[in-house]
């Protein structure tokens, strides 16, 4: 499962991909919390989370309004929604640094 990619297919007409950057992510499901890989997916137009959780594949779509925080911490991205904090970890730190520095230009 290819999860820092997206297909072409699934974007919209005007969008165009970005960076993406790929760790792991705790996710808690009844009460207990599982470590997955996981992706967010950078476009011009959106957020994308994809994520493997033990062979099914999850996604989300987020708007760049929806996010409230980034930062960048060691090997630790941290993104902070209405709907809560949502770290990804054992991430690469330069591709950690363009992604940023792309949605940061998104969110403006």
């Amino acid at each position: 499962m290819i999860l820092d990619n997206v297909n072409p297919e699934d974007l919209f007409p005007t969008e165009k991909k970005g960076p993406a950057i790929l760790g792991k992510m705790e996710y808690p499901i009844n009460g207990i919390v599982k470590t997955y890989d996981a992706a967010y997916i950078a476009t011009n137009e959106r957020l994308i989370l994809n994520v493997d959780m033990d062979g099914q594949f999850y996604y989300r779509n987020i708007r760049y309004d929806e996010l409230e925080d980034v930062q960048l911490d060691n090997d630790t991205l941290t993104m902070r929604f209405s709907i809560g904090t949502f770290p990804i970890t054992n991430l690469n730190n330069n591709d950690a640094e363009q992604f940023i520095n792309y949605i940061e230009t998104k969110r403006t």
